[in-house]
């Protein structure tokens, strides 16, 4: 018989280490919990920490690029004026100088109030933007801090490097782009890329677009981006495959990849497939930017070591920093006269075996006039007018010939030539009675085809182009009429005569030769040379390869021509006889595996987007 004393003793001391257990494995479960909560929370805290310190970073580096942007104006530029801006105007919370400061904290005010709940919420510098090419490198330092349900502080920081700078300009993405009123008009005409405007456009009597077509609202010009009559047309897949268009087999090929910029034709074209490729009242347009301070190109060129030549003869040699045409074109233009309005202009001539020569972007600080064949790849920089008087051609061309995918066989070290005017690109003999006939003088003087616009101002508020007369005189805009006295001088030819006696013994007058001299009157069209250098060496145009681009208008004659390159100004005004070809040149795309870069050219620059080049969470 056992004792009951004893039993009860043991079965209160097993309850006691039960339930020690049981509070031991409670403890232990209840601070799992609670460890399990904190970190929970601090894990929440932590991503949106990093979340917010993410999306400071991208609030700032937008504002600063919108900044740059606007500090850029849209103008062509490039050299120390620009990365001095990152470079020289920076603090640990800011970038900028003058009157284009991007204050962080100003910047971030709009998203801290959208995300409350930070007792830190900021972006900083630790070191110096860096100029890196063309570009230049920004590490931003993005914090984001809060404080837990648990009153626990978490605290999260992100770096990131982003490359800022200036890119060929995106118009080059198209076989012809108009910042104002685009009229691709007539079943005889033929784009192979596309074609934009920076306002309505028009495609009345069935033009052939091989490619998309785009319209923008234009608030200057008070229109909203229609596009208007009709679809165009467009080639299927085989015809585009067998067809040569123009004079050379230079249409861009079929596209391989989704974002090589191939042409990307139907197997068979149906409505659906014109009304699908239209893009019209986009918010938008395109920032077609102004070729301003050519002193940053003439600087480019130098350290590109850029070149022009024919025959043995540099006209610019920046290779040479010794040579007495280092820098730009310094020579006194064809009339020799250094007090004549044509100093510093230029004339090319360029054969099949003695071509124009180029190498990189070089600089005319005049009126260049040129013709002929052309080799080497370069931008040649007007600071007015650019006269085509007759046929332009690369010795070394590109080749699309097989239109099945891009054939990469050396395009990309081909010859390629950029045409940039500050002024305009006149196309044929504009001294000629015939040239400026009804047609012509339509487009060049009446909307819709020519539209009055703004111009550009440098930062101290001078007109970029006021020395060759935009805006019209006494205005704040140019007012749309390309035929006007521009009030700059040109070169005129003054007949000398002499008196002779004839075998009848009367007097009369011989002429016995031309003087040169300055002459009032100077039209937007016209040249600051003599007419006789643009008389005598022009030739009907039925062939340009070049890249053509300039501030204010592209116009005159053409025969049935191709252009193979690509169109892109404010005003268009072409007349053509017969058929009119304009082949994209499909190395101008960023995406192309036959990509020339743009450094080696020295293309007309817009504001590029930021590029990412990595991002880590740091301590």
């Amino acid at each position: 018989m056992k004792d009951r004393h004893s039993s009860k003793g043991f079965v209160l001391v097993f309850s006691l280490v039960l339930a020690l257990c049981a509070g031991i494995i409670l403890a232990g479960t209840l601070g799992y919990v609670s460890y399990a909560a904190r970190q929970s929370a601090m894990q929440a805290a932590k991503s949106s920490c990093r979340l917010a310190a993410m999306s400071a970073i991208e609030k700032v580096k937008e504002d600063v690029y919108l900044t740059f942007k606007r500090r850029n104006g849209n103008r062509s530029v490039l050299g120390i004026n620009v990365y001095n801006w990152f470079t020289s105007g920076w603090t640990t919370n800011s970038i900028g100088m003058g009157g284009f400061v991007i204050n962080f904290d100003e910047s971030l005010v709009p998203l801290r109030a959208q995300m409350p709940g930070f007792t830190d919420l900021s972006v900083g510098l630790r070191t110096s933007p860096v100029a890196v090419g063309n570009r230049a490198e920004v590490t931003f330092y993005g914090t984001a801090s809060r404080v837990t349900g648990n009153g626990i502080p978490v605290s999260v920081t992100i770096s990131e490097r982003v490359s800022f700078g200036v890119d060929r300009s995106k118009v080059f993405d198209y076989a012809y782009f108009v910042n104002n009123y685009g009229w691709f008009e007539g079943s005889t005409i033929t784009a192979n890329g596309a074609v934009r405007a920076n306002g309505d456009m028009s495609l009345s009597q069935n033009p052939k677009v091989n490619g998309d077509v785009y319209g923008a609202r234009n608030d200057e010009l008070g229109v909203p981006g229609d596009i208007k009559n009709g679809t165009g047309t467009m080639d299927n897949k085989n015809t585009y495959r067998s067809t040569q268009y123009g004079t050379s087999n230079r249409a861009r090929p079929l596209q391989k990849s989704a974002d090589d910029g191939g042409y990307n034709a139907p197997d068979t074209v149906t409505q659906a497939d014109l009304t699908a490729r239209l893009h019209g009242n986009l918010s938008e347009g395109l920032d077609m930017p102004w070729i301003s301070e050519l002193n940053s190109y003439i600087e480019y060129g130098k350290e590109l070591k850029s070149t022009l030549s024919q025959g043995g003869t540099y006209y610019i040699n920046n290779a040479n920093s010794g040579d007495p045409n280092y820098g730009y074109y310094q020579g006194t233009g064809p009339s020799g006269n250094p007090n004549l309005p044509d100093n510093h202009a230029l004339v090319l001539e360029g054969t099949q075996n003695n071509p124009i020569k180029l190498n990189g972007p070089v600089v005319v600080s005049n009126d260049v006039v040129i013709k002929g064949y052309v080799t080497g790849q370069g931008t040649i920089y007007s600071s007015r007018n650019i006269h085509i008087v007759g046929n332009i051609q690369y010795l070394n061309p590109p080749n699309w010939a097989n239109k099945e995918a891009a054939s990469n066989n050396g395009n990309s070290t081909k010859d390629l030539l950029c045409l940039s005017a500050k002024g305009n690109i006149v196309m044929g003999d504009c001294t000629s009675s015939s040239w400026l006939d009804t047609t012509l003088k339509k487009v060049l003087t009446q909307q819709p085809y020519v539209q009055p616009y703004g111009c550009a101002q440098a930062d101290d508020g001078t007109w970029i182009d006021g020395d060759i007369g935009y805006p019209t005189a006494g205005k704040t805009v140019f007012e749309g009429n390309y035929t006007a006295a521009d009030g700059g001088n040109k070169v005129a030819q003054q007949a000398v005569y002499r008196q002779e006696r004839d075998r009848w013994g009367r007097l009369q007058n011989v002429l016995d030769h031309y003087e040169y001299k300055s002459a009032t009157g100077r039209r937007y069209y016209d040249s600051v040379v003599a007419p006789n250098e643009i008389s005598s060496r022009a030739s009907t145009i039925t062939q340009i390869d070049a890249v053509l681009y300039n501030n204010h208008g592209i116009f005159g004659k053409l025969g049935q021509c191709t252009i193979n390159g690509s169109l892109v100004c404010r005003n268009e005004g072409m007349i053509f006889s017969g058929k009119l070809y304009l082949n994209w040149d499909y190395r101008l795309y960023s995406g192309s595996p036959e990509n020339v870069m743009n450094q080696l050219v020295g293309m007309p620059l817009g504001t590029g987007k930021p590029r990412v080049l990595f991002w880590q969470e740091v301590p």
